[in-house]
């Protein structure tokens, strides 16, 4: 079985994701992931990437492609692909390649994703995810685990959420509007609590 599981930031796709991954046990492939692993890993196609990104270049497609089929070619029992496709390109090279089952959509207004993001914190010691409105630590601005502080990510203000969130309408709309001619869109509310949403998509998947 291959899922896509797609929504803009903040709507939970890496928590949902991790959920489908554990429950059907298939990869969770997080194109963004793949990248960072074969960087720290200095593999031919990671140190190649890592030119790009030093720069502050977009990363060819060729090469998220080439992230793309080491992953899938590793997923035994079928995979759950998050962050990926983007565009109406990536989109036609995966479906070209790799058989798509179902794709869910997590749909979320845009300024209860920017509240969302705008809450998260993080651990400067153990990196350890906080988010101040669902997931608080005991103490305010000390980790549970470890005791270190906890920041927020520079990126996570609202200015550039709400960029970012732009982007994502701009880009992927399409995409979205092509799995539904296809038939292969199912759309979640993800205004919900993490076990409601993961219980609507296993409903969509059974």
């Amino acid at each position: 079985m291959n899922l896509i599981i797609m929504g803009i930031q903040g709507c939970g796709k890496g928590t949902q994701a991790a959920l489908i991954s554990e429950k059907y046990d298939l990869d969770h492939i997080n194109i963004g992931n793949a990248f960072r692993k074969n960087i720290a890993q200095k593999t031919k196609l990671g140190q190649e990437v890592k030119a790009y990104i030093d720069k502050g270049e977009l990363v060819p497609d060729s090469y998220v492609y080439g992230i793309l089929d080491d992953a899938i070619s590793q997923a035994e029992n079928g995979f759950i692909l998050d962050g990926f496709p983007r565009n109406l390109e990536q989109l036609d090279y995966l479906l070209q390649k790799y058989t798509i089952d179902k794709v869910i959509l997590l749909d979320l207004p845009d300024e209860i994703a920017i509240r969302r993001i705008s809450a998260r914190r993080n651990c400067v010691k153990c990196k350890k995810d906080y988010n101040l409105i669902y997931n608080k630590p005991k103490v305010e601005g000390i980790c549970d685990v470890c005791g270190g502080r906890l920041v927020q990510r520079e990126d996570d203000n609202e200015a550039t959420v709400a960029r970012r969130l732009q982007k994502f309408h701009q880009e992927t709309a399409k995409v979205i509007e092509k799995y539904r001619e296809l038939g292969l869109l199912y759309t979640v509310d993800a205004d919900q609590t993490v076990d409601e949403i993961f219980q609507e998509i296993v409903k969509i998947i059974s």
